[in-house]
């Protein structure tokens, strides 16, 4: 995590990261994925710098951790083992509901087609684990591609039988329900991932913000006294996608919004004992904000709605965080064979 700190010139902020590699005992996550994580952050920036509908903060400098020799027994006494980004102060605050602003921010992004070498660069290591350690087939905004990336994934999630499934910590190996799970997955996957279209491209290479919403913009008032969103910032959760597997919510205070999996709006991440006039104003704004979204891409629309199925498992398979594998996986197993019957496929098991 990071935090914000302007610095005394009134033009500049800095965004220091909170966890630092050379405290002792650090359980963060590994230097080497920190730096990975801070050098594609960097060059989101750079690469946005002329696609003004986005508005990404300006990045001035940043400078990756850097570890130092020896054991750590001491508290550190300077901040070079945490991350640091210098921006350009953009005006505002970010505690304003934008909707409307964040909808044809959201719809830029997805327009927004990112160069082939960049996403040829990042592509694999800004994936969710767990994942193959290289793909075999180079970065294109195809179908073929894709069902490469999906039949790896899985493959790379569950091995064989008795291999080590999830993390270390959750001590599990492949069971048969699992290993019979990942046969059935990846018959279904030519099944479930849509035939390429001539008129909405689904499988077009996508940049995802990854952590899109009000807490990552800052906001001011235009000439007139309207909220205006100036700056969107915090790439490091961001990622490659195709079209179809883009994700449109947006963190809108108490709530996410997003859309369910026909693409109608909808929003999760309640609060605890909501009113029912809470539910009927989130309700408005996951309506307002989808609306708009779509109005300004409406390819979005027809690309949520084709990718319905492989949407579902994309998504299932990148909140799975370990444990209970054979229940976990058992589970889609058993969906994938009743897509496959309700889609007529003959299943071999």
């Amino acid at each position: 995590g990071f935090h914000l700190k302007a610095s005394k010139k009134p033009d500049v902020v800095a965004r220091l990261a909170r966890g630092d590699v050379n405290m002792p005992d650090f359980d963060g996550f590994s230097i080497e994925k920190q730096v990975s994580e801070a050098q594609f952050e960097a060059a989101v920036y750079n690469l946005l710098r002329s696609e003004p509908d986005i508005r990404t903060s300006r990045l001035l400098y940043y400078r990756v951790p850097v570890q130092n020799p020896g054991s750590r027994l001491e508290i550190p006494k300077d901040l070079s083992g945490r991350r640091l980004f210098v921006f350009e102060k953009a005006e505002g605050e970010n505690n304003l509901l934008l909707l409307d602003q964040l909808a044809c921010m959201r719809a830029a992004l997805f327009r927004y087609n990112p160069p082939v070498d960049f996403a040829a660069h990042y592509l694999h290591d800004r994936t969710f684990d767990f994942k193959p350690e290289s793909l075999s087939m180079p970065v294109a905004p195809t179908r073929k591609f894709w069902m490469h990336v999906l039949e790896s994934k899985i493959k790379a999630t569950i091995r064989n039988e008795g291999d080590m499934i999830g993390w270390e910590d959750d001590q599990e190996t492949v069971g048969p329900i699992a290993f019979a799970a990942k046969q059935s997955l990846l018959r279904a996957i030519p099944h479930i991932m849509p035939l390429e279209s001539s008129n909405v491209s689904l499988y077009r290479l996508v940049l995802d913000h990854g952590d899109f919403g009000i807490h990552n913009t800052s906001i001011t008032k235009d000439t007139n006294g309207e909220p205006l969103i100036t700056s969107l910032y915090d790439w490091e959760t961001g990622c490659i996608f195709p079209a179809l597997l883009s994700d449109p919510l947006v963190a809108a205070g108490p709530v996410d919004l997003i859309t369910d999996e026909d693409g109608r709006p909808s929003f999760t991440r309640l609060p605890k004992n909501p009113t029912p006039n809470n539910l009927e104003t989130y309700a408005a704004w996951a309506h307002h904000y989808i609306t708009k979204l779509y109005a300004e891409a409406p390819d979005y629309e027809i690309a949520i709605a084709a990718g319905k199925d492989v949407r579902y498992l994309w998504f299932a398979l990148r909140d799975w965080h370990g444990g209970n594998s054979e229940e976990f996986f058992g589970g889609l197993g058993t969906w994938a064979e009743k897509r496959m019957k309700e889609l007529n496929i003959v299943s071999i098991i």
